[in-house]
């Protein structure tokens, strides 16, 4: 699936990656514009170096990723896509709002707006009564947001989400669906394991197996797939799930 690119746009053009030999995205071509998307697979089928990769936080093996429609330069670049990665060492004796003003200062974010910006995503992801708390002292859950809040900082036109919902119950699991659900980023990505969490907020999915793409198209059409396979006490949703890593196994 290929989408026109109005407004920013990543794509990857037989991008490969491995770590100590051991092989984990094999030759995608993929092209994001201006949509939501969904990135599905089980754990380790590279979910995160795939979001590391589009983030430009991590260099490919092999391959190439261009990046359009973004701020000139490399730090305005990187201002544009706000990464929130699946687990970061989080300063535990800094306070959140604290934290958020340093990395509002790396995002070049001015120095005049600065402190607006950071109460702004605060208020954003609901923290703005635990946001003068130190990082240590907040729960699971409200560390997340704050890893959601560092995301938002500068207004980027590319939001990457990995996983942003793990280790989290499931009334935190609504709630930050919620959250995620009224972004107003261009482009977004939201990646996980748990079908339920990506259905309600994207239009597009994407499914990684076996180091390839098993699927990329509209969420109705993945809902479809399922329709033609049911498999009993499941979702059309989930059954497609199965269905397309029975067939990645099968290459």
């Amino acid at each position: 699936m290929v989408t026109e690119p109005t407004g920013p746009s990543l794509r990857l053009s037989g991008v490969s990656h491995s770590y100590d030999g051991f092989s984990v995205l094999d030759a995608l071509d993929l092209e994001l514009g201006a949509e939501r998307v969904g990135l599905i697979g089980v754990n380790g089928a590279g979910k995160s170096t795939l979001i590391r990769i589009l983030s430009t936080a991590l260099e490919p093996s092999d391959g190439s990723v261009q990046v359009t429609g973004l701020g000139p330069g490399r730090r305005r670049e990187l201002a544009d896509i706000g990464y929130m990665p699946q687990e970061l060492r989080l300063p535990r004796n800094l306070r959140g709002v604290d934290f958020l003003a340093y990395v509002a200062w790396l995002k070049a974010v001015p120095r005049r707006e600065r402190a607006a910006e950071v109460e702004r995503v605060v208020e954003a992801v609901g923290l703005d009564r635990r946001g003068s708390s130190r990082i240590g002292e907040l729960s699971g859950g409200m560390q997340r947001r704050l890893l959601l809040a560092q995301a938002l900082l500068g207004r980027p036109q590319v939001l990457l989400l990995d996983e942003p919902t793990a280790g989290l119950d499931p009334e935190q699991r609504v709630r930050f669906r919620e959250l995620i659900g009224a972004l107003d980023a261009p482009l977004v990505m939201v990646s996980s394991h748990a079908l339920e969490d990506l259905v309600p907020i994207v239009d597009r999915m994407v499914m990684l197996d076996e180091q390839r793409i098993a699927f990329d198209g509209a969420v109705e059409e993945l809902r479809a797939v399922g329709a033609a396979g049911p498999v009993e006490g499941m979702s059309d949703f989930e059954s497609a799930f199965l269905r397309l890593r029975s067939r990645a196994g099968t290459r």
